[in-house]
């Protein structure tokens, strides 16, 4: 059965507001500005680097530094989102700067870290990748392919953590039908879902962390119809009324599927 994983945001610098959260997930999601909290049921750490790029010794002693503070944690999760190693933003978007890597480079990155990974982390937690979003610049050249993702996970034995609103800003921004895109992608190896809702500025869709509506959720009973998802996130960090509703929402997906009734 799915469980409530909800990301520790600055919405948890109210206490209060922490305690019903808490009370409403049944695990939480911490991410590197969270490194430091000391909370109950601290399951999933999502971390902003990127093993598709060259690792040095300090990244491995971070990752070490995860496990060492979070003895609770079952699943460490990183991003795949740029193909240099030092990208810039501009306008909301990277844009190439640094080491621009080969797809031959990423894929051995890929293999190198995550041998070393499993090493600190253990049998214990499990790693999984996200998928990204897309824009038009060089720096999103490889990672965002269905095929490329699929083999980074494929062949360092990953999870699968897809992000409903990356994808959707990918197939917009591409200009190809999201069904197809979807589908591409290893959904035999998916563990989690992060559910929000995108925008569209200027021309390109963009990653807005809105709170999600009625296309997100027919999607999320949709995948866990038919695949085994172990956690579902809710992205929303702007205020604590439409965050407490979306978990609501999610709560009744979720006992739609095993028969319970939600208790508000």
């Amino acid at each position: 059965m799915p469980r409530i994983a909800t990301p520790v945001s600055d919405i948890f610098l109210d206490k209060k507001y922490t305690k019903i959260l808490i009370e409403k997930s049944d695990c939480l999601e911490l991410r590197d500005r969270s490194m430091d909290t000391n909370f109950k049921n601290e399951e999933i750490f999502h971390c902003e680097m990127q093993p598709i790029h060259e690792f040095t010794k300090k990244n491995f002693e971070y990752i070490q530094k995860i496990k060492d503070k979070h003895p609770g944690l079952k699943l460490l999760t990183f991003h795949c989102a740029s193909s240099c190693n030092d990208p810039c933003i501009e306008n909301g978007m990277f844009k190439l700067n640094g080491k621009k890597y080969t797809k031959q480079d990423l894929l051995d990155n890929a293999k190198h870290n995550f041998l070393k990974l499993r090493e600190i982390l253990g049998s214990v937690i499990k790693i999984g990748i996200e998928n990204n979003n897309y824009f038009p610049t060089e720096a999103y050249d490889y990672v965002t392919d269905p095929e490329f993702i699929s083999e980074i996970i494929h062949e360092n034995q990953l999870y699968f953590l897809f992000d409903i609103a990356h994808a959707r800003i990918v197939a917009y921004n591409r200009n190809i039908e999201y069904g197809e895109y979807k589908e591409k992608l290893p959904f035999d190896r998916i563990i989690q879902l992060h559910i929000s809702s995108y925008g569209i500025s200027d021309g390109l869709a963009c990653d807005l962390h809105d709170y999600p509506g009625e296309e997100e959720f027919n999607e999320v009973r949709d995948i866990i119809s038919k695949y085994d998802v172990e956690y579902l996130t809710i992205e929303y960090y702007k205020d604590i009324e439409h965050l407490l509703i979306s978990l609501k929402k999610i709560k009744e997906i979720i006992d739609e599927f095993h028969g319970a009734t939600f208790q508000p």
